[in-house]
């Protein structure tokens, strides 16, 4: 983390300046969805998407900012990405590396990093593994497109001292094997927690398929379902937009994650443009 925090004071003198140079102002204010209740955990999984970077260097943040969930779930991060959300999000920890090298560099390759707000959470414990046959190595598993992850922390609340894990991952787009037992290895580190537990990710199937009813079926819920307002329809549009269809992102919970208030797609453009190639989601919920 030394590096990234280095490469972020660097580049927020640089941010600071040519902003002010431009008399630009960050639009981040109170955030469009307030959680008021302070028992209420919100979590939220975003594939940001690592090209079209530079249209979209403020919105990724600004739409977290705005939404303020206790953590993320980021899938398609990339070491500017890292930086960028480093640099503009007030009160966010990153947590993630590279999966072609297990650092964080600018040929560190996609980083599923999991984001955490600090001054309502101690982080207790961190890792990463390879969705593959040797997880604890820089690898590619079984017929696997690229190299995939699932990186992990272990959150506090500084007054009550409760813990929760968040578990995001993205699974391979085009290996049927990889998803499949990248499922597996996903779901069973999800279980060995003694603890409420979420899961975020881009799990690259729909809602429905065996692989997610696999999910299902191991005891894991599917917080769409578990909330009392809910939405449905597609989170992946391809800058295309639309609603209707079934979401590949999702966000699952534990048994110990019962009362699941609400579950939001989040649609809607900044300056007129799609946030990303996937809607960012997010749920509240108690534990």
């Amino acid at each position: 983390m030394e590096i990234l925090n280095t490469i972020k004071n660097y580049i927020l003198i640089i941010f600071s300046f040519l902003l002010v140079f431009a008399g630009i102002e960050l639009p981040f204010g109170l955030p469009r969805d307030a959680v008021t209740d302070e028992e209420t955990v919100r979590i939220m999984s975003f594939n940001i998407r690592y090209g079209e970077y530079d249209s979209r260097a403020t919105i990724v943040p600004e739409v977290i900012a705005d939404y303020k969930p206790d953590s993320v779930g980021i899938q398609e991060c990339t070491f500017d990405w890292a930086i960028t959300l480093g640099t503009l999000l007030d009160g966010y920890s990153f947590v993630g590396v590279g999966r072609d090298t297990g650092n964080l560099s600018p040929s560190c390759g996609e980083i599923s990093a999991v984001l955490y707000r600090t001054e309502k959470y101690d982080l207790v414990d961190s890792g990463t593994f390879w969705l593959s046959e040797t997880p604890d190595k820089v690898s590619f598993g079984w017929d696997a497109a690229c190299r995939r992850i699932c990186t992990w922390v272990i959150l506090q609340n500084k007054e009550t001292g409760e813990q929760y894990a968040h578990v995001n991952t993205h699974l391979d787009h085009v290996g049927y094997e990889a998803r499949k037992n990248g499922t597996q290895l996903v779901v069973d580190f999800a279980k060995s927690f003694d603890m409420p537990v979420v899961v975020t990710g881009d799990f690259n199937y729909e809602k429905g398929c065996d692989f997610y009813n696999g999910i299902i079926a191991s005891g894991l819920s599917d917080t769409q379902d578990l909330a009392e307002d809910t939405m449905t329809g597609k989170t992946y549009h391809g800058y295309n937009g639309g609603e209707e269809g079934l979401p590949i992102d999702f966000i699952f919970v534990n048994n110990k994650i019962t009362d699941v208030s609400k579950y939001r797609i989040l649609t809607t453009k900044y300056y007129k443009q799609y946030t990303s190639d996937h809607y960012p989601i997010y749920a509240d919920m108690k534990f």
